[in-house]
């Protein structure tokens, strides 16, 4: 059975700092700060090092906790100094950020009055609304996960309340000829075909 979706607040406290230090000998003899804690990474952070600047970051929050497991680090900013000596390798990480924990856990709880299953945010159909004159003229309901691309395409026409269809569908070509030149060009070459044909009689 899994477990049910909960949620909770976050309670953002002092901004604290930690230092960690960790040593790497032949690739898997390691020594340093033995304390170690959990954090969310940005992208670039992944990218500072290898397992030993990693476990320098775990070792500086963990300082900057104070070991206390029921906190955690909001926004943390790394510092770290690497030394590679081929077969040795050091790294010092220096991290400030706020002290967080959480508080009132709840279930988040489905109020559907029909019994169909709540659908996530992303999900959700989105309805965006345009009003006139403080009522309602016109609804547009999309789905969740609609894409920048096609919302940014979207136009809304402002018409009088009797037009129930308009025609949008041809594109704009700014390189064509008027239409009335097009039907001069037609009858033109409609009418020498007609002299064509009375001069083979």
């Amino acid at each position: 059975m899994p477990y049910p979706e909960v949620t909770a607040d976050i309670d953002i406290g002092d901004e604290v700092r930690g230092e960690g230090t960790r040593a790497e000998l032949l690739g898997f003899i390691r020594w340093g700060d033995p304390g170690r804690a959990t954090f969310t990474a940005r992208r670039q952070e992944h990218d500072l090092g290898g397992a030993v600047v990693k476990q320098s970051m775990q070792s500086a929050v963990y300082d900057a906790l104070e070991g206390e497991p029921d906190h955690f680090i909001v926004d943390p900013h790394f510092h770290t100094v690497e030394h590679n000596f081929l077969v040795f390798k050091t790294a010092k990480t220096s991290v400030v950020g706020r002290r967080a924990r959480h508080d009132n856990y709840r279930q988040v709880k489905k109020y559907n009055s029909d019994d169909t299953e709540t659908l996530l945010l992303e999900k959700s159909p989105q309805t965006i609304s345009i009003d006139r004159n403080g009522r309602e003229a016109t609804k547009v309901v999309t789905s969740g996960n609609i894409t920048p691309s096609v919302s940014d395409s979207v136009k809304v026409f402002d018409t009088s309340s009797g037009v129930r269809m308009i025609d949008a569908d041809i594109p704009e070509d700014r390189n064509a000829a008027p239409l009335q030149g097009s039907i001069q060009e037609l009858e033109t070459k409609l009418q020498d075909l007609n002299r064509r044909i009375n001069s083979l009689k």
